[in-house]
Order: C-alpha cells, then sequence, then structure tokens
C-alpha cells in the first residue's frame, strides 16, 4: 500500500465521497470499566499508529484529497452522557445521532455501561464501526487501535477485479448477463409525498435470544441445507416486514464485502468496500432463493466490478466535485420502500470484554442511514449467541410501530415466519 509522509493527503476513492455525508452509529454494551481517558488514550494510539491513519481522514464529498486531522481524541470527541437511557438500542443511536453541535468525523459517547461510536462513514464503511466500538469498550493494549491505521491500497479496486476476472474468465459474462437479468424494467411512479423526511430518521431495534438463534439455525440444517446466515436472515427480514402488512419493492438490496476479491494480507485494512447490489426477489422467498441468488452475485464479481465502474466514471469526470445538495424540505418517492440488509454474522473480536452480568443482552448493533425517505436499512449482527436487529428508516414512510412489530415478530418465533414460506 502507498506510503504517505507526515502532512500529506489522502485520495479519497468515488465510493469514499459518495458516503462522506452518511452518519453511521455503532453500540455495545452492556460492559464494565469504560471511561473517558481510556477511550481518548485508545483514540490517539489509533492517530499515531501510523503518519496516514485511516482514522485521521477529514472525510468530504466536496474534495478528492483529504487531510489527516491531529489530536482527534481532544474536545468533544469523547463525551460522556449517562442521562441517555439505554434499555432501548434503536432510540439510544436516534438520541446520539440528533444531540446538538457540530460533529467532527469520528467521536464517542459513553452511555452509562454502553458505548456509542459515531462516525462519517467515508471514514470507513462497517469493518471500521466494528472495530472501533470494541476498542471503545475495552482495548487495553491498544492492538484494535494500530488495526484501524492501515487503509486499503489506492489500487484495491483494480487488484480485485484483476485477481477474480484474471482467475475465472467466465465471470465477466456472468456479472453482465446477471446484471440484465436484475435489471428493474420499468419505474415505478413517484407519488408518494413526504416532507422534511431527514427529521423523520429513526432506528429501532430488537433482539433475538440465543434459543431463538439456536431454533433458527437447527430448522436452517434441515429445511435450507446449503443456505448461509446472511441469505436466512435475508428471507426472514422480508418475511417479518411482510407479515406486518408493508408492501416492499420487488428489488432488495443486499450488502456485499468487497475485500472477499482480494487477497488475504489486504481484508481487515480499512475504507469504503462494501458495496449494495440490487437483486430481483421473489414477494417471499426462501432462504434457498436468497442464498442461489447470493451466490451467483458473488462468483460473478458483480460488486467488485460496480466498484471499477464507479471508478471510471469519477476518472473521466478529472477533478471535478461538488458538494452534495441540501435535502429537499419535500420528496415526492414510489409508495413501495425499497428494503437493504446487512448480515454483519458471528463477532468474535469481542470476546475479550468484560460483559455486565445482570441478566441484559450483550449486543452490538448498528445504525445505518437510508439513502432516502423511501428506503429501509437493517443490519443484523450476533454476538455472545444472540442476534440484534437494527432497521434505520424514515417515520414518514413506514410506521415506527409497524417495523416494531415485524422485528419482534422475527426475534421472538423466526421459525414460524419461515415454515410459513417453505
Amino acid at each position: 500500500m502507498p506510503r504517505h509522509k507526515s502532512g500529506s493527503t489522502y485520495a479519497s476513492s468515488e465510493l469514499d465521497r459518495t458516503f462522506a455525508p452518511a452518519q453511521t452509529l455503532a453500540v455495545i454494551g452492556p460492559v464494565v470499566g469504560l471511561d473517558e481517558d481510556s477511550v481518548r488514550a485508545m483514540l490517539t494510539a489509533a492517530e499515531t499508529a501510523s503518519p496516514a491513519s485511516r482514522i485521521r481522514v477529514d472525510a468530504r464529498a466536496d474534495r478528492r484529497h483529504w487531510d489527516y486531522r491531529e489530536n482527534i481524541a481532544s474536545g468533544t470527541a469523547v463525551t460522556s452522557r449517562p442521562d441517555l437511557a439505554t434499555d432501548d438500542l434503536g432510540e439510544l443511536m436516534d438520541r446520539v445521532r440528533t444531540r446538538p453541535g457540530e460533529r467532527a468525523p469520528v467521536e464517542i459517547v459513553l452511555c452509562g455501561d454502553y458505548v456509542v461510536v459515531h462516525y462519517s462513514h467515508g471514514v470507513g464503511d462497517g469493518q471500521m464501526g466494528v472495530t472501533m466500538v470494541g476498542a471503545a469498550a475495552s482495548d487495553p493494549g491498544h492492538a484494535m487501535a494500530a488495526s484501524m491505521a492501515p487503509s486499503l491500497p489506492r489500487n484495491a479496486t483494480w487488484s480485485a477485479v484483476r485477481r477474480h476476472f484474471g482467475s475465472t474468465p467466465s465471470a465477466a459474462r456472468d456479472f453482465w448477463r446477471l446484471r440484465a437479468h436484475h435489471k428493474r424494467r420499468d419505474s415505478a411512479p413517484a407519488t408518494r409525498r413526504i416532507e422534511h423526511w431527514a427529521e423523520s430518521k429513526t432506528t429501532r431495534a430488537a433482539y433475538m435470544a440465543p434459543e431463538q438463534v439456536a431454533a433458527l439455525r437447527a430448522w436452517g440444517k434441515e429445511h435450507a441445507p446449503g443456505a448461509t446466515s446472511a441469505s436466512v436472515s435475508v428471507a426472514l427480514v422480508i418475511a417479518a416486514l411482510r407479515s406486518e402488512g408493508v408492501d416492499l419493492d420487488e428489488h432488495v438490496m443486499i450488502l456485499f464485502n468487497c475485500r472477499r476479491y482480494l487477497d488475504a494480507s489486504h481484508r481487515a485494512e480499512h475504507g469504503n468496500f462494501a458495496i449494495g447490489i440490487p437483486v430481483k426477489l421473489p414477494t417471499l422467498p426462501t432462504p434457498g432463493d436468497v442464498a442461489t441468488v447470493m451466490k451467483e452475485v458473488i462468483d460473478s464479481g458483480w460488486p467488485v466490478a460496480v466498484l471499477a465502474l464507479a471508478d471510471a466514471k469519477a476518472a473521466m469526470k478529472g477533478h471535478r466535485t461538488s458538494p452534495p445538495p441540501p435535502p429537499d424540505d419535500v420528496v415526492v418517492v414510489p409508495e413501495r420502500p425499497r428494503l437493504a440488509v446487512s448480515d454483519l454474522g458471528t463477532l468474535s473480536l469481542y470476546d475479550h470484554l468484560t460483559w455486565r452480568d445482570d441478566g441484559r443482552p450483550r449486543q452490538m448493533t448498528a445504525a445505518l442511514e437510508p439513502d432516502g425517505p423511501d428506503g429501509i436499512s437493517v443490519l443484523i449482527s450476533q454476538v455472545q449467541g444472540g442476534r440484534s436487529y437494527s432497521a434505520s428508516f424514515c417515520g414518514g414512510m413506514i410506521d415506527v410501530a409497524v417495523v416494531d412489530r415485524a422485528l419482534a415478530r422475527a426475534c421472538a418465533d423466526p421459525v414460524a415466519l419461515l415454515r410459513g414460506i417453505e
């Protein structure tokens, strides 16, 4: 990867700039031993691990070359808010996201025995958030902090393209065929009027206990052999939302981490290298349906091909950049919400934490901003045997109570929901 001298700038990718305005939050807890000094020391260790530490970038949508910030642990980078309730992690993330004041690219808020990280998506994708929230909870040797320093190489996209399509020449043909197959044939008319949608962004959260997780896994082995945990998650979320009357768009955005196409030596490095692929699914897909489509997408190289096309278009634009337009007060969108699902899988990097053993579930969950008022982004993660679900969306588009019921139904009896679509 390229070396940077102190004081140099970071050459952002097209995806970096696209995501820079978006805010990402992640929360973990309940854990013991949280204090501001330890978190500031962790951030300082992450900053000083390299002159070009990824966590230092000053993410800007209107600039190709980003400065590296200094003293990232100072001031409001770390604050304590013991007044914020932690019984509902969705509401907690909402309160942290909407707290007054100008935001730095990376901020960490301690809320009792929970810690929330709040950062610009331009700094990094979910891999950064997953690491940062664990390091903020406990990182006595600062090994996790140091792991946040390396950025992906500047040529990561093209290296991944050459590696995948060079080893599988037929993948290029499969990519174009698949993209044509899943292409939206006609655009739904925009008839739903949403006012001040940015103000009605919200995140709801729910928890699936280890007993239900085990039952779901056992059902999957028997009734959906070959289906992955991610494909089961997508099918379950769709079934839960539709069971509550949500008329979803037929195209579902599934997040793919493009690091799978890189050499293993680069897969722990940070940047924006995960992308959502919109695929057409049946109204109520089985986990097997989803697994088949996901495997086809991965094998074709579609995710990394999209990154390459975006980089190529950016190169053709030259050095022209522009700030993102301000959000419109009134937006007209199609009636059917667009679902995006990201399954982070089982996260074992938190096994070193000292969890508070008082009956509350041990969780790490996150909020990913939807890309418009008609979007709903669902994120799933598994920690200590239980699964956390979060849904971020516009309350003016989908009733909050409907999403609450859908998440509760998915977590209470996931097998019953999936059994209904066998």
